[in-house]
């Protein structure tokens, strides 16, 4: 004998939902990437932009300066060894002509040798130095930390002095 089935409830159709509008995150601030090789550059781009910082990039430090002069970043995110201009040279003249600007310089080298270029990037005027290769969230930890100190003494009207 055949089972009849009960007819079931017609549902009524979900009125759709209206899409909401994508809001963007705030900008964090502007970074200024400068390194010379190209996968540290686009890792660090793709980390930052997903963060929510406003990034450019150059691949040495005459084409940072050049873009740190047209637009001035935030933050300078310097690689220390470096083709044509080298990250020592290009902290002092960013000194030199910017003196407010903050700079976090990176490094792959050990300091195994006679030099270690970091405390070479303290001395010349970095506020921060952290060794490559980079944890991401203790670069993004350490940006935070200076932007916070940046817009501090930018309230505050307190300036960094030497």
């Amino acid at each position: 004998m055949a089972r009849s089935t009960p007819p079931r409830p017609v549902k009524a159709p979900r009125p759709r939902r209206k899409p909401t509008p994508r809001v963007e995150a705030p900008c964090h601030g502007r970074v200024l990437v400068v390194d010379d090789h190209a996968d540290t550059r686009e890792m660090l781009l793709t980390i930052l932009k997903t963060e929510g910082y406003d990034v450019a990039v150059a691949e040495d430090g005459e084409a940072g300066l050049q873009s740190y002069r047209s637009r001035p970043a935030d933050v300078v995110l310097l690689d220390m060894v470096m083709p044509r201009k080298d990250g020592l040279a290009t902290i002092r003249e960013l000194h030199l002509e910017f003196p407010d600007v903050t700079i976090l310089a990176m490094s792959g080298d050990t300091g195994g040798g006679f030099r270690d270029v970091l405390a070479e990037a303290r001395e010349a005027g970095a506020h921060l130095t952290l060794r490559k290769p980079l944890e991401p969230w203790v670069l993004l930890h350490a940006l935070e930390g200076l932007l916070q100190g940046r817009r501090s003494r930018a309230h505050n009207g307190l300036h960094r002095t030497a």
